[in-house]
């Protein structure tokens, strides 16, 4: 038989997917949305250069040989199998009952800490970013609905980057 705790859990768990269902979709809408606008532009180009009449030899590049993967790299596989990629998903967790600002930024600066101290990934500009974003949020007694969405943009932005 399942006690109220485990009830409590899939509920949290539930709520945690259909808001990140959400934050998929609005990231999908906005990059369709920019798609749509680079094909008009160039669909709204009305003079291409015409081709030049005499035939240019064609050079070929040198192919470059493929650069050894990187320690980090080697070690990094998919999003939530990384050290990074679960405390990335344990913070997104942690942070769903949170609406003081000065809290989720305490939060994000010891997460920022533990992943800069995981040995899968080395320096990362992400890193600052979540310092700097940490830094902003501090100040904000209530975390608004549309705040906390931009949060959770951020962290599965980050989480692609760290991860990736």
């Amino acid at each position: 038989m399942t006690d109220s705790k485990d009830i409590e859990q899939l509920k949290a768990d539930l709520e945690l997917v259909t808001k990140t269902a959400k934050v998929l979709a609005n990231k999908l809408e906005k990059i369709s949305q920019r798609f749509e606008q680079l094909f008009i532009t160039v669909e709204g180009i009305s003079t291409i250069p015409q081709a030049p009449s005499q035939k240019i030899e064609e050079i070929q590049p040198t192919p470059k040989p493929a650069p050894a993967p990187t320690p980090s790299a080697q070690a990094v596989s998919s999003g939530g199998s990384t050290k990074a990629g679960r405390l990335l998903d344990s913070f997104l967790g942690q942070v769903q009952t949170m609406t003081k600002g000065k809290e989720i930024s305490k939060l994000l600066s010891r997460l920022r800490d533990q992943v800069m101290q995981s040995a899968e990934v080395g320096f990362h500009p992400a890193f600052h970013e979540m310092g700097r974003y940490a830094d902003q949020i501090k100040n904000i007694s209530e975390i608004t609905a549309a705040e906390k969405e931009q949060l959770f943009e951020k962290i599965y932005d980050w989480k692609a980057r760290l991860t990736g």
